[in-house]
């Protein structure tokens, strides 16, 4: 549960811990998710002092009958960290303060973190709930800890992994809740840009010079789609002499729905490798439009006097030299991550979808920022995008550069970008799964 300082996100964390302790569940509670007979559980917290101390304790206070407990044990600090009921249940408490050997070893059901876990002390914890086939949770405002952006909520499916991302506002008078419109303005009027993606909305503040900030894994992540043969296919290539090669595939429904459904990061391979890996991912499901970066399509940039375009055409791969206009692929690929209503489905829904089989692709969206540029002045500026995280990103933006559409096996033909103008040819299939070289007004390409 991801939410803004004040959305309620900690009650909520902590009275799903009390129900499987006190084994006193709602009604509506989901059977399949309860446990019989006593159990054992672990609350992870910032500090023993405030976290614990100012924030854990007086919530058990609140909403534990105390009448329940059997026995309390303290630490030096007087601080109650080990509590056992009556029912035989019994859970710990510790803090990420504390060094992780002292999280190995144990054995539990449940397991509750209050805000950001570090990773070795949340995997220890993990290892913990093998043996019972138990279940965690964490409830956090996003400040700290980028890993669990990586590894849990952009992983979230719903199922084994479900997120709950949760706005200061959730938790308003005008919403049912306590927090008034006016202590909200207040609170947030104190905080910077950046500050109120976390402590307002539950947004990763390590994300907030975030280029593509409508993706959202939520919407935008979904199941490896069926591609069928009909659709128009677009691929792009970015390849780099010191980097991985990225290979990214894009297919467009007849509905105008635009489907990653593909892609290659391909590490210390030659250039005929890397043809070859592109034939054996296709299969026979060869793409529409092919595109590369145009930096390499440079005259004389091998030693043969050729480039690494046409050197992959001796390979089988025949690829446009891409647009490089970086306004204009921004903006389209900013315009198909915008939900929009669709009737047929009742609800908002985006152009644009991402296959979790592309988890770099997924990734890159999720660390894609601004670099920062200083002036004389002092000034900095962020209007250039980091070279970092960005080759999936410029293979998508290549991509939508050139528009991409549905274009009907009726009015199929070969596209291709020529000093600014677009020449169109006949389609030319053949029995190979290769692309017939198309004689061009230079030459071929």
């Amino acid at each position: 549960m991801f939410g803004g300082n004040r959305s309620g996100k900690t009650t909520g964390g902590l009275v799903e811990f009390l129900f499987h302790m006190t084994g006193i569940y709602p009604k509506w509670y989901p059977k399949e998710s309860r446990f019989d007979g006593p159990v054992k559980g672990r609350i992870g917290a910032q500090d023993f002092q405030k976290g614990v101390g100012e924030v854990i304790i007086p919530g058990i206070e609140e909403w534990l009958d105390m009448s329940l407990v059997a026995k309390k044990i303290r630490n030096p600090l007087g601080i109650p960290v080990k509590w056992i009921l009556k029912t035989g249940s019994a859970f710990d408490i510790l803090t990420y303060e504390q060094s992780t050997e002292q999280y190995e070893g144990w054995k539990g059901h449940v397991a509750w973190f209050d805000e950001p876990p570090p990773r070795e002390k949340y995997i220890a914890t993990l290892r913990g709930l093998v043996d019972y086939g138990g279940r965690n949770w964490l409830t956090l405002t996003p400040l700290t800890q980028p890993w669990i952006y990586d590894e849990i909520y952009t992983k979230s499916d719903g199922k084994k992994k479900f997120v709950v991302t949760m706005d200061i506002r959730d938790n308003s008078v005008e919403k049912g809740g306590y927090l008034s419109e006016q202590a909200i303005k207040e609170f947030e009027e104190e905080l910077t840009a950046d500050e109120k993606e976390a402590r307002i909305h539950g947004r990763f503040m390590h994300l907030s010079g975030l280029i593509y900030k409508q993706f959202d894994p939520q919407i935008h992540i979904c199941e490896p789609p069926k591609i069928k043969k009909d659709w128009t296919k677009y691929f792009c290539i970015d390849p780099h002499p010191r980097t991985p090669v990225a290979c990214l595939w894009l297919a467009v429904d007849p509905q105008g729905n635009h489907w990653i459904y593909d892609e290659l990061w391909l590490k210390n391979m030659d250039l005929e490798q890397v043809a070859h890996c592109i034939h054996a991912q296709e299969g026979d499901n060869i793409p529409r439009f092919r595109f590369i970066d145009p930096a390499m399509d440079k005259d004389n940039a091998l030693f043969d006097n050729s480039n690494v375009r046409t050197e992959l055409t001796k390979h089988g791969i025949y690829c446009q030299r891409a647009n490089n206009d970086k306004n204009l692929g921004k903006s389209r690929i900013e315009h198909a991550l915008k939900p929009k209503y669709v009737h047929t489905y009742n609800t908002e829904i985006p152009q644009l979808r991402v296959s979790r089989s592309c988890p770099q692709t997924i990734y890159e969206f999720g660390h894609f920022i601004w670099g920062e540029r200083k002036h004389d002045s002092g000034m900095t500026e962020k209007n250039e995008a980091k070279k970092a995280n960005d080759h999936f990103m410029d293979c998508l933006r290549y991509i939508y550069n050139a528009d991409p559409h549905y274009v009907s096996p009726e009015e199929e033909t070969d596209e291709i970008v020529y000093e600014g103008e677009y020449v169109k040819y006949p389609v030319q299939r053949e029995v190979s799964p290769y692309h017939k070289l198309v004689e061009g007004p230079a030459g071929r390409f």
